[in-house]
């Protein structure tokens, strides 16, 4: 598995190094200095696959720099029961670059060219219980991709994500190193394929079914089986209808997620991917891609989630099976 792991993950690292680069990035100084350097007191994070910030201060502020002719930089901070709203903008003779955070997890990026720059003009959106966007150009070369979070985004759009998404939010968090994780989580997704996640899907469920049981032994046994099945366990318990669950059971699950993930850790590579094997959408966007070997992989995990033929030939060019995964897709929405 080791061997397996590396050998896809040296895969994905060359199709990613293999992506043009787009325009650099003009720097950030004084947003580096409040999430990076000195009071240093805001955080990005990223929870199920969305961007959060967290003020570890209770503090506002407001700045504004002027550091030459065409350039100018302000920022200014509102934190509000520990939910900080951010307002930041950059502008310099080659690009403006904005950064809005409300109450915490409401984000908008948006970066455009100025004077004679002619790079791609990106805006990427993020709301609550909304599909997350990232539009690329305007007028009638404007593009628009939507995704229920940023994994499924970077999968499903990998050459717009690396060109022109990753860099922005690399900006807010530079250790984050987007397009590296988004490549472990593929190598790890296509690693797990050929698990039974249909099985665990059931062992989850009827684990959480006892965890309402009469008997307190029972949900204490149950308890403790939903914690060691970490990643994947994790995976179900988030996705679940609370509404479904009795007061027991609410009560169980949310500490179980709590003790498997913390309030306030980023998205892990193995709980990630836990979270995706299950998704058919994702592994036909994985039935895409130019490596035969990532089409082969795909079309066996869905077909084995789906559980009938694909009716998509893996062997051939993509651009040959278009339709057919398009029928797919079809599919796929109507199961």
């Amino acid at each position: 598995m080791a061997s397996l792991r590396t050998n896809l993950l040296a895969a994905v690292l060359i199709g990613l190094a293999s992506v043009a680069a787009a325009q650099p990035l003009d720097d950030v100084p004084q947003l580096r200095q409040f999430t990076q350097g000195s009071p240093g007191f805001l955080r990005f994070r990223i929870v199920d696959g969305r961007a959060t910030l967290v003020c570890r201060n209770a503090a506002n502020f407001q700045s504004q720099n002027s550091r030459g002719p065409g350039q100018k930089e302000t920022i200014s901070v509102n934190n509000t029961n520990g939910r900080p709203t951010l307002k930041y903008e950059r502008t310099t003779p080659n690009e403006k670059f904005t950064l809005d955070v409300a109450a915490g997890d409401k984000v908008a990026i948006g970066r455009v060219p100025r004077g004679k720059s002619s790079f791609t003009a990106v805006e990427f959106q993020e709301s609550p219980n909304e599909e997350i966007t990232l539009t690329l150009g305007t007028g009638d070369h404007r593009q628009v991709f939507r995704a229920a979070d940023l994994w499924r985004l970077a999968i499903a759009q990998p050459k717009e994500c690396r060109e022109h998404l990753f860099p922005l939010l690399d900006l807010l968090r530079p250790d984050w190193k987007i397009a590296t994780m988004v490549a472990r989580v593929e190598t790890s997704l296509l690693a797990r394929a050929g698990e039974d996640v249909t099985a665990d899907r059931a062992r989850w469920a009827a684990l959480v079914e006892q965890l309402g049981n009469d008997q307190f032994t029972k949900r204490e046994a149950a308890d403790r089986a939903l914690r060691a099945g970490a990643a994947s366990a994790l995976s179900y318990l988030r996705q679940l209808d609370f509404d479904r669950l009795d007061a027991e059971q609410q009560f169980r699950v949310r500490r179980i997620i709590c003790a498997l993930a913390g309030k306030s850790e980023d998205d892990s590579t193995d709980e990630v991917a836990a979270s995706l094997a299950r998704d058919s959408t994702v592994w036909l966007a994985l039935l895409g891609r130019p490596e035969l070997a990532v089409r082969q992989t795909a079309a066996r995990q869905l077909a084995a989630l789906l559980g009938e033929p694909i009716g998509v030939d893996p062997a051939a060019e993509p651009d040959t099976q278009k339709a057919k995964r398009e029928r797919l897709r079809t599919r796929i929405e109507k199961k």
